[in-house]
């Protein structure tokens, strides 16, 4: 059993930021609603921009994430040295590409985007301009999420990491926001749960 623990408790953690997200998304007035009960703590309640409490929960899930990834790569993974031949000198270079263009699609959606548009700004009733520009006058849909699945692979493989569990569930998680959480498709599934739950 205790093989299981750190799998289910990494997957429970990294899901966190991904129904946030589909909370805000499909939920936008209750998401304010909670704001300003306080909910989240009184220090947002105080924030009048409900775009910038997002931001900062984002911020708060970000340092879960990059827990998880890190307690998995130091204890659970062993990794291998990329300077001992030049077959793990390729795979590093591999997934150093991986990182760079991961992090190059992040960075265009927030230079596109604003950090406005990145928290849902539209959904929470700000103004949010549509965009055409890279990257999204590319085929790349839902960039910034493609974006952070790559960048993790990417150094997973630039690491020479043993296993790839957590890789599988952030992408997992991420594609499940792109085609259901955080998509039109899963209002029927949202308004199911909701209705369930009252």
């Amino acid at each position: 059993m205790d093989d299981l623990t750190f799998p289910v408790a990494a997957f429970a953690l990294l899901g966190i930021e991904r129904i946030l997200y589909s909370y805000i998304y499909h939920f936008a007035p209750k998401f304010k609603e909670s704001v300003r009960k306080g909910r989240f703590g009184s220090t947002l309640t105080a924030e009048p921009l409900y775009w910038k409490v997002a931001m900062k929960l984002g911020t708060y899930i970000k340092v879960i994430q990059v827990s998880v990834i890190t307690c998995d790569l130091l204890f659970r993974c062993s990794l291998t040295n990329p300077l001992f031949s030049w077959k793990t000198e390729l795979i590093f270079l591999i997934g150093i590409t991986l990182v760079c263009f991961g992090q190059f699609l992040n960075y265009s959606v927030f230079r596109a985007l604003g950090a406005i548009g990145v928290y849902y700004g539209y959904e929470l009733g700000y103004p949010v301009d549509t965009v055409t520009c890279f990257p999204y006058n590319t085929k790349i849909s839902d960039p910034q999420y493609w974006g952070v699945v790559i960048f993790i692979w990417g150094l997973y493989i630039a690491m020479g990491a043993s296993s790839f569990l957590i890789p599988i569930m952030e992408t997992i998680w991420y594609v499940s926001s792109m085609k259901l959480l955080e998509n039109p498709r899963g209002k029927v599934l949202m308004d199911f749960v909701t209705a369930k739950s009252v």
